[in-house]
């Protein structure tokens, strides 16, 4: 157990209550509808106030958010029966996840679910709404919500088909100050993108500017630096002579 935290039996009884009974109902509801032929998908309602949320935690702002979000996963399965994404109005997804997100900052869950759950959606729409969710995000919290934009770019890159967007949210991720502990990989994701826009000019100067600093020190990255400035000169090269024939 971390420090600071408390233990389950330290929590609010009444908290404690409404979770074992809502986890209780959606078992029985699941067990008694398992059958059903014909049902009807039941749209989310619009969430709470916040500051709702809060007064009933009782001081467990973090176990409400928990428990909200498993209540939100659960939606999509209805009486026993897994609905698509494509019904679930996204715009009030996002309130719901932004709403678990306000209950506890430091929940990285509800990003979690945007990133790897209700991305399942093929609908370019629904996607821009999490992705801007995610943005705002990381924009509160980078050394929490890293790994989530990273996620984002790949989503606006292979999902979207949307390389601009992708380079724009794998910049953001590039900018942040070295305080922010990550991996440098991540921070590498944007002269590979800039390289899939041909930008080759601008992936060259990126990586040149990384290997005359000490922003790279690690030697697999530098080979890796090396070898894909190798590759892009060679690109530009050839475009170039393309150009001038």
């Amino acid at each position: 157990m971390r420090r600071g935290e408390r233990s389950i039996g330290q929590l609010p009884r009444p908290l404690l209550l409404a979770f074992v009974i809502l986890m209780s109902a959606q078992l029985v509801a699941h067990h008694l509808n398992r059958n059903s032929a014909s049902v009807g998908y039941q749209a989310l309602e619009p969430p709470l106030s916040v500051a709702i949320y809060r007064g009933a935690a009782m001081g467990s702002e973090a176990l409400m958010s928990y428990l909200l979000a498993i209540k939100l996963q659960l939606h999509d399965n209805q009486l026993g029966l897994h609905f698509r994404y494509s019904l679930i109005d996204y715009r009030l997804l996002v309130r719901w996840l932004e709403t678990i997100s306000a209950i506890s900052p430091d929940n990285e869950y509800p990003l979690l679910l945007a990133s790897r759950v209700y991305s399942s959606t093929r609908d370019t729409e629904q996607l821009r709404y999490l992705l801007g969710y995610i943005e705002a995000g990381f924009d509160r919290n980078p050394q929490l919500h890293w790994r989530r934009m990273t996620e984002a770019t790949l989503i606006a890159k292979h999902k979207m088909g949307d390389l601009e967007l992708a380079l724009r949210l794998a910049e953001k991720v590039a900018s942040q100050p070295p305080e922010i502990k990550m991996p440098a990989w991540a921070r590498d994701f944007r002269f590979l993108l800039l390289a899939e826009l041909n930008e080759f000019e601008s992936a060259i100067a990126i990586i040149q500017a990384l290997l005359n600093t000490e922003a790279a020190n690690d030697p697999d990255e530098k080979r890796f630096l090396r070898e894909k400035l190798s590759k892009f000169q060679q690109n530009l090269f050839e475009i170039q002579q393309k150009q001038s024939n």
